[in-house]
């Protein structure tokens, strides 16, 4: 950055650079080479060049350097105009500067590379002597995820695994190298390249396979782990290989089946949708009110998030205003839990205003307006197959009959007798109760949780019936919910 303005000075004419200051230019021509100095070090910090290795420049990385060289190349010129209206300087002087400092950004960072690439790897921390005993693995596929692995790997110090060669599936990159690993072959190609290596003492013991879909299709990928157990080669995906494997769902107890959620809740989804968007509309003032008093009793950031566990098991980040502050004060120390609530976190929290940006959590398909509350992962009770077959609620029967009242079991209990009786008229209900315990606050509702611990337990003795007599009792019920001219017609019909 230093050299550039002088070089292309240079460049467009080598008697600009006079050492007589005074001589008539000479000053006007040194105050531009330092004022493309001062513009070029805040250029390369606002783009960053800064803060990765050259070594590891990357083809993607040459838009923030043409970003940078242009900035500083169109500021240096616009402050000098400003200054000395680029009085004894050449019109082209900053185009030759931007090409320069370009030139000098990149190829730095090119030869870099090729030193890195070039120099002998571990030599400092015993890679030599450990190559012997690295595991010798193939990789099958040559997209981005296969080729950000190999340089994973080949970045290790000290190396654990060696990748020898990758295959392409279509063949047409066969020659050619990924992160310097030659692509050796296509899928055919396989045990005679094990072979072939066998024989020069390189014994393949994996096979990577790329998490790509698209090209690898399903039979060809099973016919590919079959063929590696036949040769006695383990075969994992690069995802299991890395340990990049997604974290599973919540699941059900072994040899439990999934219950399926009732149709009402697949029916109620676009009414909530449309419900939270209208919801969101009308508490936009309050949610701004909020925001703006939370930043300033709290601090920002106004919005947290924390990982809950909805439908189906699946992990989601739900949204809530901040009503608490930092756990730790400036100077370092613990700030006690019930000292972290000021009056006015408490007050938004007891309002529930603190959970309006759940609306956007409604409005993305991961939680339900009327539902089970969400519930962290560690809270989750030991069979939790009836909660999470439908979609968590902002609120729902557990809220309006106790929320933090009730205890888990209690919780659960109601939730589950909720999913199980929900009907437009049920949250209609539970809208009404919502509104009254925002005005009133919490009360337990022993009747209702009675009702739901009641329901539970007739539900376990009829699990535990034979399927036969549940049957017959299915049928019961159902006969006695028919109006009685109904049932009366049909044992007419019957007689």
């Amino acid at each position: 950055m230093t050299v550039a303005p002088f070089v292309a000075l240079a460049l467009r004419d080598d008697a600009l650079l006079r050492f007589d200051l005074r001589s008539a230019g000479s000053l006007e021509v040194y105050q531009y080479a330092l004022i493309t100095i001062a513009c070029a070090l805040p250029a390369v910090a606002l783009f960053r060049l800064g803060d990765g290795l050259s070594r590891d420049f990357a083809f993607s990385d040459l838009w923030a350097v043409l970003a940078a060289a242009g900035v500083a190349a169109s500021a240096s010129a616009a402050f000098a105009f400003t200054i000395n209206r680029l009085d004894y300087i050449p019109r082209s002087t900053p185009l030759i500067y931007a090409i320069v400092l370009l030139a000098g950004l990149v190829g730095g960072r090119v030869a870099s590379r090729a030193l890195a690439s070039a120099s002998p790897r571990g030599e400092a921390d015993g890679d030599d002597c450990l190559r012997a005993r690295a595991r010798r693995v193939i990789v099958v596929g040559v997209d981005r995820f296969a080729t950000l692995a190999i340089k994973l790997v080949e970045a290790q110090a000290p190396r654990a695994v060696e990748v020898v060669g990758a295959l392409d599936p279509s063949g047409r990159f066969v020659g050619r190298a990924v992160n310097g690993v030659r692509i050796v072959g296509a899928l055919a190609d396989l045990r005679p390249l094990v072979d072939e290596y066998a024989e020069h003492g390189v014994k393949i013991e994996e096979v990577w396979v790329s998490d790509g879909a698209a090209f690898l299709p399903p039979d060809a990928r099973r016919a590919l782990f079959a063929a590696c157990d036949a040769i006695g080669l383990r075969c994992a995906s690069l995802s299991r290989a890395l340990n990049l494997v997604p974290v599973r769902p919540v699941a059900a107890p072994s040899g439990a089946p999934a219950p399926a959620a009732p149709r009402y809740f697949r029916l109620k989804r676009p009414l909530e949708a449309v419900g939270a968007a209208l919801l969101l509309a009308l508490l936009a003032p309050a949610a701004a009110i909020v925001a703006a008093t939370v930043a300033f009793d709290v601090g920002a950031p106004v919005v947290f998030w924390q990982e809950r566990v909805g439908r189906e098991g699946r992990r989601f980040l739900l949204y809530k205003f901040r009503t608490y502050q930092a756990p730790f004060d400036r100077a370092g120390r613990a700030v006690p839990r019930e000292a972290r609530m000021s009056k006015v976190g408490a007050l938004v929290r007891r309002s529930r205003l603190d959970e309006i940006p759940q609306l956007w959590n409604v409005l993305r398909g991961e939680m339900s307006l009327i539902g089970p509350r969400p519930l962290l992962p560690v809270d989750q009770p030991e069979d939790a197959r009836t909660r999470l077959m439908v979609r968590p609620g902002v609120t729902g029967w557990a809220q309006v009959n106790g929320a933090t009242l009730v205890t888990a079991e209690e919780k659960d209990a109601l939730d589950a007798w909720y999913i199980h009786h929900a009907s437009p008229a049920l949250d209609l209900r539970i809208a009404l109760k919502t509104a009254a315990y925002l005005v009133r606050g919490e009360r337990k509702d022993d009747a209702a949780i009675e009702a739901a611990f009641r329901w539970r337990l007739d539900a376990l003795e009829r699990e535990r019936r034979p399927p036969g007599e549940r049957t017959n009792e299915a049928a019961a019920e159902a006969a006695e919910q028919r109006p009685a001219s109904a049932r009366y017609v049909h044992v007419e019909a019957a007689s």
